[in-house]
């Protein structure tokens, strides 16, 4: 009898674990939007990596010594395992598979991770938030990978308009949490190092000649890099304003002034009107003056972006966010400024798929 009775509690445990209780279900199943985003952002990344292989930004998530477009071919793998429906994972076989695909792609992912610490201790760059992009995406991995080991399909209660409908905005809305993270983890890392000229971008001169508090933040950090010795030169990069003012120009004399660089340390490029634009021609400047290393400055929030499009351009750059700065810090509110992320949020996408 008292076998009978352990046999049964053992059984009934399995049969627990197997469907997912309550609870544990729920959690795994609010945690599938983010797996379904994944796997969109991993697919859009192999498209375009497969027209060129410039284009990837798989190594924001994934940095293993494999050269494009191979690493995005083999993450694609993943792509494809992260939008198969759970119903799928019915079958012993398909369970196993995708369970193993999910727990090898942990596995590199945490090697990541590894790697960004051990960069981190040995001082290659600095962060007042150390948690790298790669964590987000363990962590979704390792919930996938519960997912499929236990928690058994479940008939869905919604309606299918109303569930394909609900779906969509969950996975949307993950999908710019992503975005988000990404923004954040790498915009608050700072990866100042010895280079030959610091790029600063232009923000608004109002129509007094004074200059906004983002362009000081900036200036001040871009200075900064000057006194330290980390750069030869400045590179002014902006445009001239509705009032008349030429941001490159206000910004040069508040070098000279209040900085104190000699003017012959600075360049201008007053046609930089846009990102894009300031690429191309602080790319152009560097090419002339046999400038190879850039370090480029803005908000903290701007330097995912920032460094995409310079490099699409063909000009290799470190970013420094102007949020490193201790003193930019205690006065600076606009660098943390919640309207500004979630704009880049939307820009950085589409400037990632459109942009060349």
């Amino acid at each position: 009898m008292r076998c009978s009775r352990a046999s049964n509690r053992w059984r009934y445990s399995c049969e627990s674990t197997r469907h997912g209780r309550p609870m544990f279900r729920k959690f795994f199943w609010i945690t599938r939007a983010p797996g379904v985003a994944l796997g969109l952002l991993v697919l859009c990344n192999l498209f375009l990596t497969l027209d060129d292989a410039s284009l990837s930004i798989t190594r924001i998530w994934l940095d293993i010594e494999i050269p494009e477009p191979e690493l995005s071919l083999i993450s694609a793998v993943l792509g494809v395992a992260l939008l198969i429906p759970h119903d799928v994972g019915r079958a012993e076989w398909a369970r196993w598979v995708l369970g193993g695909i999910f727990f090898g792609f942990w596995i590199l992912v945490g090697s990541t991770m590894v790697g960004y610490y051990h960069k981190l201790s040995a001082g290659d760059f600095s962060t007042d938030l150390p948690f790298p992009f790669s964590a987000f995406i363990w962590l979704i991995l390792l919930f996938e990978f519960s997912r499929i080991s236990w928690c058994e399909t479940r008939a869905p209660r919604m309606p299918p308009p109303a569930r394909c409908f609900f779906n969509g905005v969950v996975v949307a809305a993950s999908f710019f949490v992503l975005i988000c993270a990404h923004l954040v983890t790498f915009g608050r890392t700072d990866f100042r190092r010895q280079a030959d000229a610091a790029v600063i971008l232009g923000a608004k001169v109002y129509d007094d000649g004074s200059l906004s508090r983002a362009l000081k933040d900036r200036l001040v950090t871009g200075v900064g890099l000057y006194r330290e010795g980390l750069v030869s030169h400045l590179i002014m990069s902006g445009g001239t304003g509705k009032n008349g003012y030429s941001e490159p120009r206000q910004m040069a004399a508040w070098a000279r002034k209040v900085g104190g660089v000699p003017a012959a340390r600075i360049l201008l490029d007053e046609g930089g009107v846009n990102t894009a634009q300031s690429a191309r021609n602080c790319g152009r400047i560097a090419r002339e003056n046999g400038f190879r290393a850039l370090l480029t400055v803005s908000q903290y929030f701007h330097c995912a972006r920032v460094k995409m499009i310079f490099e699409r351009n063909g000009s290799y750059c470190y970013t420094v966010p102007t949020c490193s700065n201790e003193q930019v810090k205690a006065a600076g509110a606009l660098t943390r400024d919640t309207f500004f992320l979630l704009r880049e949020a939307v820009a950085f996408p589409f400037y990632f798929l459109y942009y060349r």
